[in-house]
């Protein structure tokens, strides 16, 4: 069994990953695969080389630092764990990591973000439904 898990360091996405790890403890040849995206850049920035290296160079250590951080919430025994960082979009960089790695199940956090702010900013966890083709566990 492999579950995909999207983790962003907020108290959902902590809530995801525990459910995930108790759903896949005590089976044999489970593994997690846990996702983090870090944001693209945006063609409108007019910085120079320099700065788009550092903020490049940042978000990546910053998005390696949650990931690390969600394994080691994980404690031991754990199973098998894999990481990937990608940088985009969260919601369509989910998805085609799902795609990428055929999990039995994806599991995202629910930001809690109201009917309103979800509606004018998007969903990461509704892009996830409405994208994926698989089943999603989404947590709140």
């Amino acid at each position: 069994m492999k579950l995909l898990v999207a983790v962003d360091g907020s108290p959902p996405s902590g809530r995801a990953l525990e459910l995930a790890a108790r759903l896949v403890q005590g089976r044999q040849g489970a593994r997690l695969v846990l996702v983090h995206c870090v944001p693209g850049m945006s063609g409108d920035l007019f910085v120079g080389p320099d700065a788009v290296y550092r903020y490049l160079e940042e978000s990546e250590r910053l998005g390696r630092s949650i990931l690390d951080a969600a394994t080691r919430r994980l404690g031991e025994p754990r199973p098998p764990v894999e990481t990937v960082l990608r940088r985009g979009e969260p919601g369509r960089e989910i998805v085609a990591e799902a795609e990428r790695q055929r999990p039995d199940l994806v599991v995202v956090g629910l930001r809690g973000l109201g009917r309103v702010t979800s509606a004018l900013l998007g969903s990461v966890s509704g892009y996830v439904l409405e994208h994926w083709r698989g089943p999603v566990l989404v947590v709140h």
